[in-house]
């Protein structure tokens, strides 16, 4: 028997795995951002990781260009 959880007790009832920010829940996996964010539904734990491993590198892209300003182009 596969019990879905109501709206307001999604996040709750979602399952931690072995990383703090890949969760798994009836319908999938998902992943957690540091501002709290839920980014998904992926088929497979592998999918979110990469997913993930993206976002995080965008990020660090987007700051570093913050850091140093615009550029121009010639």
């Amino acid at each position: 028997m596969n019990i879905r959880p109501r709206a307001n007790e999604f996040l709750s009832s979602i399952k931690h795995t072995r990383t703090d920010r890949i969760l798994v829940g009836d319908d999938g996996y998902y992943y957690k951002t540091r501002e709290g964010e839920l980014h998904g539904v992926f088929e497979t734990r592998e999918q979110a990781l990469y997913d993930l491993n993206v976002f995080i590198r965008v990020t660090e892209i987007e700051q570093e260009y913050d850091r140093c300003g615009q550029f121009e182009f010639a």
